[in-house]
């Protein structure tokens, strides 16, 4: 109790186990990765590899990834001691299986170590326009979904110019929105003005008769 403080020597990301009874903890780096030519890392060692996020709702590991075609990997903190390949049928996992194939496209690759299983969808949300880095063309900025309430998505830290911008599902306009000037958006609305900066963006479709947005101005 009021002990010293406890040093890191490596930047990384941990799992750290914390024991109250017998004041004791662990720390060792733990992270779930993808890796291979469809990622933007291809097969390098070490990667970095496109970081998994752990979603506490359903114990699984989740990323939206932009992938081209090629193949892909899970692997355990950047390297190949531990990883998991396609295992005996599609959708299953096997330690040091096969190269999983993939065409390109924006994903949410799930990844479930309960069952060694996994699932990779074009199901995704994005933002594009003429104020983002690739225009109205697209790949368009992608959002992460808020795993824990379903239709929440955020984007941080997204640089915009001056241009406009609109809300778009899998990259393309059969479910896009935008706005007419009241905060709530229409589907297939209007363009919205921006001015140039970096934003944090949240896409609200929880309520899908009210789809809201909210664009904060961080620097």
């Amino acid at each position: 109790p009021g002990g010293p403080n406890i040093p890191n020597t490596a930047e990384g990301t941990y799992k750290i186990v914390f024991d109250e009874n017998n004041l004791t903890f662990t720390k060792e780096l733990y992270s779930w990765g993808l890796v291979g030519d469809a990622t933007p890392g291809g097969w390098g060692d070490p990667g970095p590899d496109i970081p998994l996020e752990y979603d506490s709702c359903s114990d699984t590991w989740k990323a939206i990834a932009v992938l081209t075609d090629g193949n892909w990997k899970v692997r355990l903190n950047n390297d190949w001691p531990v990883n998991y390949g396609l295992g005996d049928a599609p959708g299953t996992l096997a330690a040091g299986g096969g190269d999983i194939p993939v065409e390109a496209g924006t994903y949410l690759v799930t990844i479930n170590f309960n069952d060694n299983t996994y699932t990779i969808v074009e199901d995704t949300y994005g933002i594009v326009g003429s104020a983002t880095p690739n225009g109205w063309d697209g790949p368009d900025v992608p959002f992460t979904p808020d795993y824990c309430n379903e239709g929440l998505y955020y984007a941080y830290n997204v640089t915009l110019v001056e241009g406009l911008i609109k809300f778009r599902r899998n990259n393309n306009w059969d479910e896009n929105y935008g706005d007419d000037g009241d905060g709530v958006l229409e589907p297939g609305g209007p363009d919205i003005p921006v001015t140039a900066g970096v934003y944090d963006v949240v896409l609200d479709l929880r309520n899908p008769s009210v789809p809201t947005y909210t664009l904060t101005e961080v620097n």
